[in-house]
């Protein structure tokens, strides 16, 4: 119990330290149209508040994410998701939420400019770690950039603090896995119901991986 508190705090203690990361990053991605050159500051404090949270992660498949630019489809479990994410996937990734989708006018340019684009695909964190339907935003951005999408799965993040949670509960398995690139070249938005489906099939596969993983990390 004194140990979750102290995790507890020390994570909202991390989170907090974002008011004095943000100025960096933002003066660092505005440096000489390099936007990149603010990750590893976003990294370390991403690392900052997985290693508060006292999580114990496992990581695979990253063998799988394409050389170039793509779309990234996760689902959406904990406010975990997005530093732990961030933090162990070698490439330079940017989250768009649901409302900045609707501001982009040119889906395929804006893919190119930003380059690789992470999408929470539920539209909101699952109550109970289990998927839900998706959004078809990730589908039809990949198509209109021509870019392959990658499923991504996170695992055990809503047990550490739930949806509406503010308790940390330290010490439980977080669990990523990356699954294969789905190819999107010649396709139209046509096929973006397709392709959605695709998107899911593939995410539930992965995320039915990481749960056994956690089950097989709480038993040690």
């Amino acid at each position: 119990m004194i140990g979750e508190l102290l995790h507890t705090v020390a994570t909202y203690a991390a989170v907090g330290s974002s008011a004095l990361v943000g100025p960096v990053v933002i003066a660092l991605s505005l440096s000489r149209g390099r936007p990149e050159r603010a990750d590893p500051v976003i990294r370390g404090w991403c690392n900052a508040v997985l290693g508060a949270a006292g999580v114990r992660e496992d990581v695979g498949g990253l063998e799988n994410l394409p050389p170039g630019t793509c779309v990234l489809v996760c689902n959406h479990q904990s406010n975990f998701d997005a530093p732990f994410v961030f933090a162990r996937l070698p490439k330079h990734i940017r989250f768009v939420a649901k409302q900045e989708l609707y501001r982009i006018p040119v889906f395929g340019a804006a893919v190119k400019a930003m380059g690789n684009i992470l999408f929470f695909a539920e539209g909101t964190r699952s109550t109970d770690g289990k998927l839900r339907a998706f959004k078809k935003g990730a589908a039809i951005l990949a198509i209109d950039a021509q870019v392959p999408l990658v499923p991504v799965a996170v695992s055990g993040a809503h047990q550490i603090t739930p949806k509406g949670g503010l308790w940390v509960h330290s010490g439980r398995p977080l669990v990523l896995r990356v699954g294969k690139p789905i190819p999107t070249a010649g396709l139209t938005r046509d096929d973006r119901d397709t392709l959605t489906k695709q998107a899911h099939d593939a995410v539930a596969v992965l995320l039915e991986e990481g749960n056994r993983r956690v089950q097989e990390m709480l038993t040690t």
